[in-house]
């Protein structure tokens, strides 16, 4: 994990498909069922869809359960499908970020202590947490993921 920074988060427009992660901890079952039919599906139909690719996720009210969203941004003229849904993703004045590089294995804990960095900061969430793949080609252990954490 690199330094604690807060900035702005700007809109964007993204192609997404969704799935619950029973319990929270299933998030990585949930990714692997939406992934591959997401890319698949906009492969085929031949949009225009861009890295980086931005996951985020959403607790669900009442339950231990998280709503699970896989996306790509959308070309300049998105269109709805039937394997996926356009999203706006709004703007967040206010978002605490870091940057974690490495296997996807240790992203957990990278949250965890993210989490944990932006509580004792005296941050408070606002709103789901996203993670934005900045390179994700290649070997996990080159990979890299901002994580992306509205704050109040």
């Amino acid at each position: 994990m690199t330094d604690l920074e807060y900035r702005r988060l700007e809109p964007v427009t993204v192609y997404a498909a969704t799935d619950v992660a029973p319990g929270g901890e299933n998030v990585p079952a949930a990714i692997d069922r939406i992934l591959p039919s997401l890319h698949a599906a906009l492969d085929a139909a031949g949009v225009d869809y861009r890295e980086p690719g931005t996951f985020w996720y959403e607790p669900m009210e009442g339950t231990d359960d998280l709503r699970v969203w896989v996306s790509w941004v959308a070309g300049d003229e998105p269109v709805p499908g039937d394997a996926w849904q356009v999203v706006d993703l709004p703007a967040v004045e206010r978002a605490a970020v870091t940057t974690y590089r490495g296997e996807m294995s240790g992203i957990g804990a990278a949250w965890g202590a993210f989490m944990g960095a932006v509580i004792a900061d005296g941050g408070t969430f606002a709103g789901p947490s996203r993670e934005v793949y900045l390179q994700a080609d290649g070997p996990q252990s080159t990979w890299v993921t901002e994580l992306q954490q509205p704050v109040g």
